[in-house]
């Protein structure tokens, strides 16, 4: 069974996870696995520039040979750099090896235009790798439209008549993937077919991937914006906004809304704010109460926060109850303080402590 590494991208990590166990149940040839890069070698890859392919190539193996995989095992990357080889100015994506490299600076642009309404960009990222894992079995690509996972390579606006068609393969494809007994990738083509779940998935990818909002697309954003990122519920604003003001008197870099208005003031919430809790605080307080439980904001704030910790596989969410509501993926094991007992002084207190640590 021949390993593939992806790479989670924290635009697409629990959808891309989500394809990778259908794709493994689907056929026997192929195990995927996620990976998440350790973060010193993820950041190049997750803010904006241009970037050779051969120097995309160079960060994979580093990756694989961080986590401790064999160089025979495969891996494909994901930048939001634009890559450039040679002649080539900008390149959808590129392979060596069994490692491939795919940019979404080309995504973004090429399916931010209007007549795509922004709905198509996690299919064809899983359309790319169903492209790049064809050709590394000797199916090559061909120029001629025919709505086949090959036609991508070298035609560009083949790319939603494929999708929409798809995934899948033209004929002559399929013919050569008979003859040379390589079915498995009809399985995998089969497995990642337009069904109402994958629809939902793009909608929400797309607009991940496809915003500009980020702070990372800025090339010197390297640095945690903030040390504190606080989620609560509207309800629970009083004791978010005590705290706060606690933590800016001991020089406390947090992201309190109250005191971003005019930073928030017409971007992408949804976008924006997925993005700031996954990549751009170190640390990240919740408020758990019944009122954080049921509201869809906070939900969206809390998950993107998970991805964060579980990917860090360390401490990252520092939880505060307001009272004793059941939160899905906080488990009961997790220290927590208590707002009743500690109040807004001993809280910011404890939350100098942690930053220190960090620091040491």
């Amino acid at each position: 069974m021949e390993t593939v590494l992806l790479h989670l991208h924290p635009d697409f990590s629990e959808e891309l996870e989500s394809v990778i166990q259908k794709w493994n149940n689907a056929q026997p040839h192929f195990n995927f696995k996620g990976i998440r890069p350790p973060k010193e070698l993820e950041t190049d890859l997750l803010i904006g520039g241009a970037i050779q392919a051969n120097d995309t190539f160079k960060i994979a193996e580093q990756i694989r040979k961080h986590l401790r995989y064999s160089q025979q095992d495969g891996i494909m990357i994901f930048t939001e750099k634009r890559i450039y080889e040679g002649d080539y100015y900008q390149l959808y994506f590129i392979g060596i090896g069994n490692k491939s490299s795919f940019s979404l600076d080309f995504t973004r642009k090429f399916f931010g235009q209007k007549q795509f309404n922004g709905e198509y960009i996690f299919r064809a990222i899983l359309l790319n790798i169903l492209n790049s894992l064809s050709q590394k079995a000797g199916i090559d690509s061909h120029d001629e439209t025919r709505g086949c996972i090959l036609d991508f390579c070298n035609n560009m606006p083949d790319i939603i008549y494929g999708i929409e068609s798809g995934p899948k393969f033209c004929d002559s494809c399929a013919k050569k993937i008979k003859d040379q007994g390589k079915e498995y990738l009809f399985d995998l083509a089969k497995a990642a077919m337009n069904t109402k779940e994958l629809l939902e998935q793009d909608k929400i990818v797309s607009k991940r991937v496809g915003s500009y909002e980020k702070v990372r697309l800025q090339e010197s954003s390297t640095e945690f914006d903030y040390d504190i990122a606080l989620s609560f519920a509207g309800e629970d604003r009083k004791y978010a906004e005590q705290l706060a003001k606690e933590l800016i008197k001991r020089d406390v870099k947090v992201f309190y809304d109250g005191f971003e208005k005019a930073n928030l003031w017409g971007k992408d919430l949804y976008v924006y704010l997925s993005d700031l809790y996954r990549l751009r605080s170190k640390f990240c307080v919740l408020f758990l109460s019944q009122y954080y439980n049921s509201k869809l904001w906070t939900n969206h704030e809390r998950k993107a926060a998970q991805s964060r910790a579980y990917k860090e596989n360390k401490e990252y969410i520092l939880p505060i109850r307001l009272d004793n509501t059941e939160i899905p993926g906080i488990l009961d094991t997790t220290g927590y303080l208590n707002w009743q007992d500690e109040g807004a002084v001993n809280i910011t207190s404890y939350l100098l402590q942690k930053l220190n640590s960090t620091s040491a």
